[in-house]
């Protein structure tokens, strides 16, 4: 048995750290570019403020997701390297890391360059196949039992969060041009006709 020992250097800690960053600036930078779905004069409605500081926390996440799924598949190619009989079992280690790999990328598409009600309401639900999905997976597939004291049944604070952001905030809710964002929209334009008249 070789012992494995995991050190965190300088250089690598400040990879950890400028990732997620130049993600987000990435990110913010192609958002910015595709104009909200409706505006209101004086109503902030596209990425910035909160929805920046969201996109960071999702690159964060979306890193460190990615790093899983990489280091997980790279063990398991090495394991089937060694002998072909156990490829299954190793598959079935990296499908949950995978499941949430892929809804994490499809989520930061959908919000970065989407912009329409579709679009975020397909951004939550990889948001939650990403986090929760992945989590139950991991019952079936690697006989991992479920515990009511993990994170409200794999359900993370996180997760919640960022739904009720998405779903509720005035920001998303023009950015994205839903119902309640054009109903503001109605509003202000009537205030205007009123104001005018």
């Amino acid at each position: 048995m070789t012992d494995v020992a995991v050190t965190f250097s300088t250089a690598g800690i400040l990879v950890a750290v400028a990732a997620p960053l130049l993600l987000t600036v990435a990110l913010a930078l192609v958002a910015r570019a595709v104009p909200p779905a409706v505006r209101v004069p004086g109503v902030p409605g596209g990425v910035g403020g909160l929805m920046l500081v969201f996109f960071f926390f999702l690159a964060a996440e979306a890193t460190f997701v990615l790093f899983q799924f990489g280091r997980a598949a790279g063990e398991a190619a090495g394991v089937i390297a060694m002998d072909a009989s156990f490829a299954w079992p190793a598959l079935k280690t990296i499908i949950p890391q995978g499941v949430a790999a892929v809804g994490m990328v499809v989520m930061l598409l959908l919000l970065t360059v989407g912009r329409s009600p579709g679009a975020l309401y397909g951004a939550v639900v990889a948001f939650w196949v990403a986090g929760p999905v992945a989590d139950f997976l991991r019952m079936p597939l690697l006989c991992i039992p479920l515990h009511v004291s993990q994170n409200f049944m794999c359900i993370s604070v996180f997760t919640i969060i960022a739904t009720c952001f998405l779903l509720f905030s005035t920001r998303t809710s023009l950015l994205y041009g839903t119902r309640s964002g054009r109903q503001i929209a109605a509003r202000y334009e009537a205030i205007r006709k009123t104001n005018e008249a």
